[in-house]
């Protein structure tokens, strides 16, 4: 079993999930990245689409993405540390006349996963081995987390206010990961204690947990901004008819002879 995959695509796959995967061992989520395949079925015209799916979360945020892909692989877990050296050699492979059509195959070998360049295309290329991560270690809440999605708050929780509050470093992984593909964040958000759902474009689904402290206070306050606002003391515009007069005292005589 094996998969095949443009590189250029490999590559953005893999950058996208280390924004949302742990940084390493012992921190909360998980510190790699889940990659398995799939048939994806986002558009009734094309149909079915075989395509490479990556998961990856950090405790606080969890991202889901895929591109096409051929072939298949078994739920395997890259250790971060290693895809971060595998980043850097497959960006050595890629120059602008083949980032269009260079392809890396992308296997398991017994305890280890094995990128390489295509056989096929590259003969005996470049090729890169480690060690894949127990698959213990990746939540299994993750799955259902993102496919639970709530239209309505549920009733036991405090009344809906119109604040939500996210950490920086939370929120930036997707404002990342959409200006990388000229994406649009959208945010699908209904109570300011649970987490909301992220979608950029058609292909990358998310989840953001929201700081939510302020909320568990008796003297919260999310109606609208607390903070004031000081506008500064600024001379009217010019009414657009007098400049029109103004322009027409000013011309040369004889300019309309």
């Amino acid at each position: 079993m094996s998969v095949r995959i443009l590189t250029k695509d490999l590559l953005a796959l893999l950058n996208d999930h280390l924004l949302t995967a742990a940084e390493e061992t012992g921190l909360a989520g998980c510190a790699g990245i889940l990659l398995h395949t799939s048939k994806v079925e986002e558009n009734a015209e094309v149909g079915a689409v075989n395509c490479l799916i990556a998961t990856s979360t950090n405790g606080r945020v969890v991202g889901h993405s895929w591109v096409e892909a051929g072939g298949s692989i078994l739920p395997t877990l890259l250790p971060v540390n290693y895809v971060r050296a595998l980043i850097e050699s497959l960006k050595k492979l890629l120059n602008k006349d083949n980032k269009n059509d260079h392809v890396s195959d992308l296997r398991r070998d017994g305890e280890d996963v094995v990128i390489a360049e295509d056989p096929d295309l590259f003969g005996h290329g470049f090729t890169q081995r480690f060690a894949w991560s127990d698959l213990d270690t990746f939540p299994r809440t993750v799955f259902p987390l993102l496919a639970s999605v709530h239209l309505t708050a549920p009733k036991d929780l405090k009344a809906v206010e119109n604040r939500t509050d996210y950490t920086a470093s939370a929120l930036s992984a997707f404002l990342t990961i959409a200006n990388r593909h000229s994406g649009t964040v959208s945010l699908y958000r209904v109570h300011q204690s649970m987490n909301v759902h992220v979608q950029i474009g058609v292909s990358y689904r998310g989840v953001i947990a929201p700081s939510k402290g302020w909320n568990d206070s008796d003297l919260a306050d999310g109606q609208a901004p607390d903070i004031g606002v000081y506008a500064a003391d600024l001379p009217p515009l010019p009414d657009p008819d007098d400049a029109e007069t103004d322009t027409a005292d000013t011309e040369p005589a004889g300019a309309n002879a």
